[in-house]
């Protein structure tokens, strides 16, 4: 296989459009002067010309310059694909985290929201109190969670804003200096909650939703770098939470 076809295969495997391959191959022989000079030497259409030369420039594989127009280096061809590689694998990633609640919502009326960075998730979580509600239920590795957004000051706040016209319900799948502050008798008095701890492998994950609203907040943290959060309202979601939180609560009354 000559060089040239080989070079016309791989692009056309990684995605190009058969004019914009050939576009792209009469550059790497030798620049054009114009479009037209590309029209000629490709022998495809004017406005295929066009479609493809502004694509390939558009990812910045080819270039027009004062002497003309000429393709760019294979470097930078590799470049552009290894971005829109990781910029794929994002994509992935992201689809991965809302697979588990496409099938479980069970509603076209669901609203969906997705946080990726840590002043995002906290944002979503001191929304959770001031939705409306009679008592908001946390459920889950809050040790873990409050170094995520940002310390104890913003549960705090949380609880401040929430006991303003509602009570607190939680259950802490893990231990430590933050769950201890709350699960004092003051604190309970004082942020009206009542907070449990259960041991329960369910570190890494918390979920924020109440005994009325169809919002539930879910905080992902296993890679405490790359943490994400998905808000959804669903009542099908929200029926789901609060009966696997009364399970757990008469669990651990039966301990």
């Amino acid at each position: 296989m000559k060089l040239s076809q080989k070079l016309r295969s791989l692009l056309l495997d990684c995605g190009f459009s058969e004019a914009e391959v050939r576009v792209y191959a009469e550059l790497v022989k030798n620049p054009a002067a114009s479009i037209w000079d590309l029209v000629k030497r490709t022998g495809l259409t004017k406005s295929s010309t066009y479609r493809a030369f502004d694509r390939l420039r558009a990812l910045k594989v080819v270039e027009n310059t004062q002497d003309g127009i000429s393709a760019r280096s294979l470097k930078h061809v590799v470049a552009e694909l290894q971005k829109q590689e990781r910029s794929l694998r994002k994509n992935i990633m992201k689809l991965k985290e809302i697979a588990p609640y496409l099938h479980r919502a069970g509603s076209e009326s669901d609203s969906f929201e997705t946080y990726y960075t840590p002043d995002q998730i906290r944002d979503a979580y001191l929304h959770m109190a001031q939705t409306k509600y009679d008592t908001n239920i946390d459920f889950g590795d809050f040790e873990h969670f409050v170094p995520i957004i940002g310390g104890l000051d913003t549960p705090v706040n949380f609880r401040k804003d929430r006991m303003k016209h509602a009570a607190h319900r939680a259950i802490c799948t893990t231990f430590g200096p933050f769950t201890d502050h709350f699960c004092t008798r003051d604190a309970a008095k004082k942020f009206l909650s009542r907070t449990k701890v259960f041991d329960f492998d369910f570190k890494h994950h918390f979920i924020v939703f109440s005994d009325t609203g169809n919002e539930v907040l879910y905080a992902h943290f296993r890679d405490p770098e790359n943490p994400y959060a998905v808000l959804v309202k669903s009542r099908t979601l929200a029926d789901a939470e609060r009966a696997r939180f009364e399970l757990f609560s008469q669990k651990i009354e039966n301990v």
